[in-house]
């Protein structure tokens, strides 16, 4: 392995306005691998090709890794408007319109397979990072465009609108490599949270670990169940529920007395951008809501998406100007959803059903965004915000007041997030979601790291168009999994709920197995959604039992991964006691014995088994986990 190395780029010009992304640098894979590759495995790395990781630009994007020779499929833009939840915002350079370029944002590897023994050679921007400890600038979000047959790199900068000052800094970036996953999380963790408490220390009143510097949280919400069709009577009823039957939440963290989160979603508020309680849904209003969470023992939790506006809202009619629009003077789609605009008409200056964002340039946007926090947080008295479609505030555009949206982002966020204690002095926290991941780094310690999941494997249409944002069980555990090693390193990371129902659902057994699994051994919040009032005492109750006996073995040990191929991993504890299969594809996968446990000598035990055993290999199942003890 190799300690990082970071290369500082500063604006040596004299001065000019960016029109378009900036390339930052143009780095040589084989230069890289000769600095930072162990000897022994330089020559191997130079003459084979790589898996690659690239994370997405934000937190909806594709996560995990593509095999050798392999590259991320082009979306078939059934709905336009959603490319601007995966597509880098801004006008790209022309050297990156090659084609057939591997893409990522933040941080990326390339990992060699050298029969059996791995390099992960890492590049990660981190400028944010080290900067704003000493309340710098912050600095623009860093992407990287990987040629494969060029063996090169191209890192750009979302500088559009930036008037840059003589020697002002521009990016740093940090390369290093790593031999085995721990390595690899350890690095990253030195190098995101090397004083940890300063990191997730504020999260620490959500800490379900009692006795442990490591931080997981947990809870319930709304969403996954009800969906926007909520209101009085239902949140009330599951809120009475929760601590009354058998369920996960109740047995999980309520029975151990661990904080936990009660979480109000999407459907309480009169439309997207005016953020009160629509009063036939929830009469009492939001503060006799959340006191009513509260006095259960609950941290109340609400979502909201306060970049996003509904151009049919009173908030848009009364200000027109506070949409962010293009050169054209045209108001830019942030996305579309059904329920979120116009089909067409007065009401709808986009394409159908499209939603727009606000303009964080102007001053009064930004008083906007801070009256509405004090209202949740000290006037309605929620602890806990989700705060969702962020990435809207990041979109380029001609920006009021000038400049670059990660700037006014960078402000707005450090607006919404700025309450870290009520008037009572209690501690509240945020969790970022659909958000920019390098732009966000300092606001939200706790982050969603993939896109939605599904009470279904997968969409099929969605599939089909190759929209790498949807929401579906298989994208959420892929970029779950693909994240794995910035868990309690980069965030705390979120990846989605758990099922455990057997109503309004399609899961069977096995996958819900392995959500509740991946989720609690690769991640760090245990969320779920299903429905309390109607637990189902026989079924849904013995199901929680095995996931949560499952749980018990298997807290406190740390898990790591390598992928067999971009759908299927080995899965193995830092302490050598377990190892596993983990099979996200739709045919079987056969792994021999010795590659599962990293010896010939050991026996493995069952623990968790979905997989056919033959004479020196294990043939695991589609959409399973396997765990075994090794003696």
């Amino acid at each position: 392995m190799s300690k990082p190395v970071i290369s500082e780029y500063r604006y040596h010009g004299t001065g000019e306005t960016d029109t378009e992304n900036r390339v930052i640098d143009i780095l040589s894979i084989q230069a890289l691998i000769d600095s930072a590759v162990d000897a022994g495995e330089k020559d191997f790395c130079k003459k084979h090709d790589f898996a690659f990781y690239g994370s997405g630009w934000q937190s909806w994007g594709f996560g995990g890794e593509l095999d050798p020779g392999c590259f991320q499929k082009r979306y078939i833009p059934v709905v336009p408007q959603w490319k601007q939840y995966f597509s880098i915002p801004g006008v790209q350079k022309k050297i990156v319109r090659r084609k057939k370029l591997l893409q990522g944002s933040f941080f990326i590897y390339l990992r060699w397979n050298n029969g059996g023994k791995n390099t992960w050679l890492c590049i990660a921007s981190v400028g944010n990072v080290h900067t704003q400890k000493d309340g710098q600038k912050p600095l623009p979000p860093v992407n990287f465009f990987v040629d494969r047959k060029r063996r090169e790199i191209v890192c750009t900068a979302c500088t559009d609108g930036k008037r840059w000052e003589a020697d002002e800094l521009m990016a740093q970036i940090a390369v290093f490599s790593a031999a085995d996953f721990f390595t690899l999380r350890d690095t990253t963790r030195n190098l995101f949270a090397e004083d940890r408490n300063a990191r997730f220390g504020s999260l620490a009143f959500l800490n379900t670990r009692a006795d442990s510097t490591l931080i997981r949280t947990g809870g319930w919400e709304s969403w996954y169940n009800h969906y926007a069709d909520i209101n009085h009577t239902l949140i009330e009823g599951d809120l009475q529920a929760l601590g009354t039957t058998e369920n996960l939440i109740k047995t999980e963290l309520l029975d151990a007395n661990a904080p936990c989160v009660f979480q109000v979603d999407d459907g309480w508020e009169i439309a997207l951008g005016d953020w009160d309680a629509r009063t036939d849904r929830f009469p009492g209003g939001m503060k006799a809501l959340s006191q009513s969470i509260a006095d259960k023992g609950y941290i109340p939790g609400l979502w909201m998406a306060p970049f996003a506006v509904d151009w049919r809202s009173e908030t848009a009619r009364a200000h027109r100007d506070w949409i962010l629009r293009g050169n054209d003077g045209k108001p830019i789609a942030a996305g579309m959803n059904l329920l979120w605009g116009a089909r067409f008409g007065r009401e709808q200056p986009s394409l159908p059903y499209s939603y727009f964002c606000l303009d964080l340039s102007r001053d009064d946007v930004i008083a906007h965004l801070d009256a509405l926090m004090e209202k949740a947080v000290n006037e309605w008295g929620f602890r806990y915000l989700k705060l969702d479609f962020l990435f809207a505030g990041l979109l380029a555009g001609a920006h009021a007041n000038g400049g670059a949206a990660y700037e006014w982002y960078d402000k707005a966020v450090r607006t919404l997030t700025r309450r870290t204690r009520n008037n009572r002095g209690e501690p509240v926290a945020y969790l970022g979601c659909g958000m920019p991941f390098e732009s966000s780094f300092n606001a939200f310690p706790l982050s969603r790291i993939g896109p939605d999941t599904k009470e279904a494997w997968d969409i099929g249409w969605m599939k089909r168009a190759q929209y790498e944002a949807r929401p579906s069980a298989f994208a959420s555990l892929q970029s779950t999994l693909g994240h794995a090693f910035w868990d309690n390193a980069v965030y705390i990371n979120d990846p989605d709920v758990v099922f455990l129902r057997y109503q309004n659902i399609s899961l069977n057994d096995k996958e819900k197995l392995l959500i509740a699994l991946v989720n609690f051994l690769f991640a760090s919040q245990l969320m779920h959604s299903d429905d309390p009032v109607h637990f189902d005492a026989e079924k849904e109750g013995a199901f929680t039992q095995k996931v949560r006996a499952l749980y018990r073995q298997f807290d406190g040990v740390e898990f790591g991964l390598e992928n067999l191929n971009s759908t299927s991993y080995r899965i193995f504890s830092r302490d050598g006691a377990y190892a596993g299969c983990i099979n996200l594809g739709e045919k079987p996968v056969t792994v021999t014995k010795a590659t599962l446990c990293k010896s010939k000598e050991k026996s493995l035990a069952a623990v968790l088994e979905y997989a056919q055993e033959t004479a020196d290999s294990y043939i695991f199942e589609p959409h399973s986990i396997s765990m075994y003890a090794l003696a």
